[in-house]
């Protein structure tokens, strides 16, 4: 799954559910933040609570290729151990 542009407060509720299907449907999810413009605290919250729903649930989970703009904001409110990013193309 590829999340691209804006991802804020105003797409937060939107991405939940499509997160929870996701859930309920695969063994693994492979999110790709390459895209991602914007981030902000609604979707921190987000991904945060789907690494915990992911490993409650025993579904793999990885986060990968974060776009520079989201690789400063999860640096900036200290979420990159607990998020466990894969850098690729855009790592620092």
């Amino acid at each position: 799954m590829t999340l691209s542009g804006e991802q804020t407060i105003y797409q937060a509720a939107e991405l939940h559910q499509q997160l929870h299907a996701a859930l309920a449907g695969h063994a693994a999810i492979e999110l790709d933040l390459s895209c991602v413009g914007e981030l902000d605290c609604a979707i921190a919250q987000v991904l945060l609570w789907l690494r915990r729903e992911s490993l409650r649930k025993g579904v793999a989970l990885r986060f990968v290729d974060p776009s520079p703009a989201s690789l400063d904001f999860i640096r900036l409110v200290g979420l990159q151990g607990e998020l466990s990013l894969e850098e690729a193309a855009h790592g620092s």
